[in-house]
Order: structure tokens, then C-alpha cells, then sequence
């Protein structure tokens, strides 16, 4: 069997021109407050709008991009620098997801109760999900968006038929 046996990265648009208009923002009262002067008579330190300038550019670049990998120790769903993996012998099956992307309150890394299960979601706005059923942890489903949910579920299917 093959180390990668599906693999997926998707570049989440919305979420880039979400971050990026908040750092605009943040940006420009920097920039006027610099230029013109403090709006207000209790102007944000110069300091406070450059760290929360920073830290969007890090978060938008984080969360830009949702990367899926189904290979031969597990799957691997994560966002930039957070993963979350599962081993063959904690998957139970896998289905699409039929509940709607609002019911998990927005995009990115979500918890979120479903069916009496609690799910731990790492969500794209406007892409469809798969769950996949754990045996065991904190989460009883892992639930990610995939640009093509019908080769996500055969991979995953195809691995788990192999690991015994």
C-alpha cells in the first residue's frame, strides 16, 4: 500500500479575505492614528494595534489553508500548525455529513454536539464534510470539510479494509 492515499489541501478564499479586511482595518487606525492623530480622547497604544495587527496576519495565515491526508498510519486533518490524527485502529466507518455547516457555528476548528455524539469539526466554509466515526477519545466523530467527499470516503474506506 502506498504511504499517501489521498491528500487534499484547500485554500479557503473567505476565510483569506475575512482575516485580511480585519488587518486592513487594523491597519488604517494605525496609520491615521500615527498620521493624523488619536481618535478619541483614549487612543489605542501604538503597540496594542501593531501586536493585534501581527496576530491576525499569523491567524489568516494559519487558517488559510484546511489539509487533509488519508495514509497508511491514519488520517490527518489540520489547519497550519493544528493537526489532529487518527489511527486506523480508532476509526470505526466513515459517512458524509448530513447536518448543515451553520449547526456548527462558523469555519475552522469547531466542537460541536450532533446526534447525542460530540464531534470535534474542522470546517471550510461552503465545502461538504465527512465524518468519521472514533472508538474511542473525547470526540466521538471527527468531522472535516474535503472538496471531494466521495474519494475522502474511499480512501478512508480502502484503509481501513487494509490495516487487518
Amino acid at each position: 500500500m502506498e504511504a499517501t492515499m489521498y491528500e487534499e489541501k484547500i485554500l479557503s478564499r473567505r476565510n483569506i479575505v475575512i482575516m485580511s479586511i480585519v488587518v486592513l482595518g487594523l491597519l488604517a487606525a494605525l496609520i491615521y492614528q500615527l498620521v493624523v492623530g488619536p481618535l478619541g480622547t483614549q487612543p489605542a497604544p501604538d503597540a496594542l494595534l501593531v501586536g493585534m495587527i501581527l496576530f491576525f496576519v499569523a491567524l489568516g495565515i494559519n487558517f488559510s489553508t484546511l489539509s487533509i491526508k488519508v495514509r497508511v498510519d491514519g488520517i490527518t486533518v489540520g489547519y497550519g500548525i493544528i493537526r489532529h490524527h487518527l489511527d486506523w485502529g480508532n476509526i470505526v466507518g466513515c459517512r458524509p455529513d448530513e447536518f448543515s455547516a451553520a449547526r456548527y457555528g462558523g469555519w475552522g476548528i469547531r466542537t460541536a454536539w450532533a446526534g447525542g455524539k460530540r464531534r470535534l469539526v474542522f470546517n471550510i466554509i461552503g465545502a461538504p464534510r465527512v465524518v468519521v466515526e472514533k472508538r474511542t477519545g473525547k470526540h466521538h466523530e471527527l468531522v472535516f470539510s474535503t472538496r471531494n467527499p466521495e474519494a475522502a470516503m474511499k480512501a478512508i474506506n480502502e484503509g481501513l479494509g487494509r490495516r487487518f
